[in-house]
């Protein structure tokens, strides 16, 4: 039964061997050993953390991810890679066009064309501009792909540099969403730790705010105002962050933006993906409001299918949350982002 729940950031468990079928000549031959760069330069089984009995399944594929949506009530997913993840990582311009063009054929045949309750974000090659407007195109008018994904880390340039703007451009008159997932920890510092879920924990949301912070400084959201950009999956407590350091810089450092930093999020461009027991939350729609946040499922990585009610449940039992901010950050805030 519907509960009108959007889950606005679940991940498609690929299929390298399927995807190399959708893979255009001649890169179709080179299989599919190291054809993504490693997400994070980590040989992370060796320290010996546990993953939850029923995440990371490499045999999730639609029927279970419709199992997961008629379990909670949930009216549509948006789709986002896992592996792929690592695709700022990729160095070749020419391979970064061929991975892309076969991942979306993948998506679309596997889960678009399977249902509308599937929605998903393309992967773009943004290591190639005009390759990347032209995909996005495609992705968007000829696959019904909902926006692409922006690399929270791993490519040359800062996601604000200008070479980009002609994507977000683009994006802007396809009325599609950019969306900076995060998930890729390298040259940030986190190499040197020592204990993986550390690493984790701090590489997810910082890659946000340095990204969202560059959009801003730089001009991306003066230049486009039109431009819908998601941050996913690493939590809100680093927005307070983002708005104490800019508003100081403002006042002291000599920075100069065309609004206040908070504006930005009230102006109903700025979405952020949200956990359900993370407390910094409350305290976040304290600053920006709570138009911005969305629920994110994230499975099946963090979250299985035998426990696929607990982040919604989370968001339902808090104290500290009105009724009406509930129902936005469970559904009607991703509709609005997503246009679905």
């Amino acid at each position: 039964m519907s509960k009108a729940y959007v889950d606005a950031d679940g991940h498609v468990m690929e299929d390298a061997e399927e995807i190399l079928q959708f893979v255009r000549a001649p890169f179709n031959n080179r299989g599919t050993r190291n054809w993504i760069p490693s997400l994070d330069h980590f040989h992370t089984p060796a320290d010996g953390t546990p993953r939850t009995p029923g995440t990371f399944d490499p045999n999730t594929g639609p029927e279970q991810w419709l199992e997961f949506l008629d379990k909670t009530g949930t009216d549509y997913t948006v789709l986002y890679p896992t592996t792929g993840l690592a695709y700022g990582n990729v160095a070749y311009p020419q391979w970064a066009v061929a991975y892309a063009q076969g991942y979306n054929d993948y998506i679309h045949a596997r889960y678009l064309k399977r249902s509308p309750r599937f929605q998903a974000v393309a992967l773009i090659p943004m290591q190639s501009g005009a390759d990347a407007v032209t995909e996005l195109r495609r992705a968007v008018k000829d696959l019904g792909f909902i926006g692409a994904m922006i690399p929270s880390n791993g490519l040359t340039r800062h996601v604000s540099h200008a070479e980009y703007w002609p994507i977000y451009e683009q994006a802007e008159k396809l009325n599609c969403i950019m969306a900076v997932h995060g998930g890729s920890y390298i040259n940030l510092g986190f190499n040197t730790y020592t204990v993986f879920p550390a690493t984790r924990a701090l590489g997810m949301p910082f890659p946000l705010a340095i990204a969202l912070t560059g959009m801003m400084v730089d001009g991306v959201f003066d230049r486009f105002p039109k431009l819908r950009v998601g941050f996913m999956e690493g939590g809100t407590a680093w927005i307070p962050l983002v708005l104490d350091r800019l508003e100081r810089e403002l006042e002291y450092g000599g920075l100069k933006l065309k609004r206040h930093p908070a504006d930005y999020f009230a102006e109903d461009r700025i979405f952020v993906g949200c956990e359900g027991n993370e407390k910094a939350l409350a305290y976040s729609i304290e600053r920006v409001g709570s138009k911005p946040f969305m629920f994110a499922s994230d499975f099946p990585h963090e979250i299985s299918i035998n426990n696929c009610m607990e982040e919604i449940d989370e968001v339902l039992e808090r104290e500290d949350l009105k009724q009406e901010h509930k129902a936005a950050i469970l559904g009607e805030n991703a509709r609005r982002f997503y246009g679905r």
